[in-house]
């Protein structure tokens, strides 16, 4: 994978009850770079360790720690958003191995891929169909190729950030992994629940909080966690800089799916369009580091309310 105006009064509208609202404290700087420290970069890896074959069909393995890896640093993901941990579920891995094996051989990502390609099994098919695929560079790029890339989502194919949800999934308890040299997957649609679970009150990319400058990209998320009746179709994004200047964005289409309900734009005034397309993160260069960006999401109907969220980015340097 490669790599809205600011009022000052809020008021009611029509008959519809209005609430503004800011969530939770975010973790401290100092939470975050320990998050960082413990999951993330302990997660970097540089091989996969793939002892499989394409030319006998052999889905292979990779090694035994790449699985905590995995589970660490979707984890890290997820606990600067206050979502619940996953665990890693070996009885999905053996799918997501053989849908690494699929991609890999046929040089195409599918999730409905046809029985005349090279490896393919009804176990590959499967995995196919319930995993995030990538092809990804574990090598030149290991601290974004691996889990990084389906938060990233990069490319216009996906505006929706539909891996990215998924990993994000307010109802997600359990994953499955497999990858090849070249092609990553993580089995996720079996490790969904809908029994009860303590949710934050919404789920940003990035966060609300401080966040490490290297892992802000040029697409933005706003989601409410399923289970709410949301509607965007109104709603406007604002973002404003330190100075109170407003950043140049761009609200994508939406696409619903069963998942969390998730608005997506492009952050245009961070990145240029040389960026967007080569992956390239400018903003520490750019004055942008150590200075908060605040986000407005007005205008969201949820649960028959109208509301607006407010929360800030702040990008910072972790060593």
């Amino acid at each position: 994978m490669k790599p809205l105006l600011l009022s000052i009064l809020l008021f009611c509208v029509g008959i519809m009850n209005f609430a503004f609202s800011q969530q939770n404290i975010p973790l401290s700087k100092d939470q975050v770079t320990d998050l960082y420290t413990k999951l993330y970069a302990t997660s970097e890896i540089s091989a996969m360790g793939w002892n499989g074959n394409v030319e006998k069909c052999r889905c292979g393995s990779v090694q035994k720690d790449i699985f905590e890896k995995a589970e660490n640093r979707i984890n890290f993901f997820r606990l600067v958003n206050g979502l619940q941990k996953v665990k890693h579920n070996a009885a999905f891995d053996q799918e997501a191995q053989d849908a690494a094996l699929l991609i890999k051989a046929s040089n195409q990502l599918t999730h409905h891929p046809v029985d005349s390609l090279k490896c393919y099994n009804q176990s590959a098919a499967d995995g196919c169909l319930k995993s995030c695929l990538a092809f990804t560079d574990f090598v030149n790029y290991p601290r974004t190729a691996f889990i990084t890339g389906f938060i990233w989502d990069f490319g216009d194919e996906n505006y929706f950030v539909g891996h990215r949800k998924w990993l994000l999934y307010s109802r997600l308890i359990s994953f499955g992994y497999g990858a090849t040299d070249i092609s990553e997957t993580v089995h996720v649609s079996d490790g969904a629940t809908f029994d009860t679970l303590t949710q934050p009150e919404f789920i940003a990319y990035p966060w609300h909080g401080y966040v490490p400058v290297d892992l802000i990209f040029a697409k933005w998320s706003f989601a409410i966690p399923e289970g709410n009746t949301v509607d965007f179709s109104n709603t406007t994004v604002t973002m404003l800089d330190y100075k109170g200047q407003e950043i140049k964005l761009k609200v994508l289409e939406e696409y619903p799916d069963y998942l969390d309900p998730t608005i997506v734009w492009t952050a245009l005034g961070l990145f240029t369009d040389y960026e967007i397309s080569y992956g390239i993160n400018k903003m520490a260069e750019n004055g942008f580091l150590n200075r908060k960006i605040k986000v407005y999401i007005r205008n969201v109907l949820v649960n028959g309310k109208l509301r607006t969220y407010e929360y800030f980015v702040e990008p910072i340097r972790v060593q």
